[in-house]
């Protein structure tokens, strides 16, 4: 069975330890903040054997409380445009994740798409904050309003926000791990035509230990050993401290 690396534990751009895997010709799902970074990193290691996509995570909130260790957005999305120039459009995925459904939040989303202007044969990916209890207090500690919702946002939101962003972009809006939505995982049909490899599981998603919502194929490989929060301090982060 083919494996697909991936790195959702934490950031592909700080957290190095995919470059062995990645180096061996495997295929991988790269997921960063810090697309700058990893577009140099991968620019000194880019050889035909290399076969990636990146998943560029840009929210809009770079240099902020929520975000504070993130670049701006501006910044970010230099890093994207130069991972699509080194991989190719279809390799490099804009995923804006989490999305907070406030007016703020949207706001944030919709300038995103709005500045990275992607084209209609590329991909954009969206998720929506998860108020965990110890976001909650973290919230409570930076003296910032507590999200009026208990885990998920409701639904209906969620949805007028999809369709606010579909309706904002040429580009392909796939949702993910979104309970209510027809979701496409991280590692997709798509994803292993784009790598050049067969699926496993076509129409099987992952195995339990995956969230709830999670549609992945039954053939991912976290490349990160670490459980703890990333050097971004995001103050979302759904890894306690």
């Amino acid at each position: 069975m083919n494996k697909v690396g991936i790195t959702e534990r934490g950031d592909a751009g700080l957290d190095l330890e995919w470059q062995s895997w990645v180096a061996a010709g495997n295929p991988a799902i790269l997921i960063t903040k810090a697309p700058h970074k990893l577009a140099n990193i991968l620019r000194s290691m880019y050889s035909p054997t290399v076969n990636v996509i990146v998943h560029a995570t840009i929210t809009g909130f770079g240099k902020t409380v929520l975000e504070p260790n993130v670049d701006t957005f501006q910044n970010e999305l230099a890093g994207y445009w130069n991972l699509c120039s080194l991989l190719g459009e279809e390799r490099v995925i804009l995923r804006i994740d989490p999305i907070i459904p406030t007016e703020k939040g949207i706001e944030k989303a919709l300038k995103v798409l709005q500045f990275a202007n992607p084209e209609e044969n590329q991909r954009v990916r969206i998720s929506f904050f998860d108020n965990y209890n110890h976001v909650k207090e973290r919230f409570r500690n930076a003296d910032l309003p507590e999200i009026e919702y208990d885990f998920h946002a409701p639904l209906e939101k969620r949805k007028e926000v999809c369709v606010l962003l579909c309706n904002a972009t040429k580009a392909t809006v796939e949702v993910c791990g979104e309970p209510g939505f027809d979701c496409i995982g991280c590692i997709s049909a798509k994803d292993c035509e784009i790598l050049g490899i067969e699926p496993y599981n076509k129409f099987k998603p992952s195995m339990h230990f995956q969230r709830n919502g999670c549609a992945c194929l039954a053939m991912k490989q976290e490349l990160l050993s670490r459980k703890h929060p990333c050097a971004h301090g995001c103050l979302y982060c759904y890894w306690k401290d």
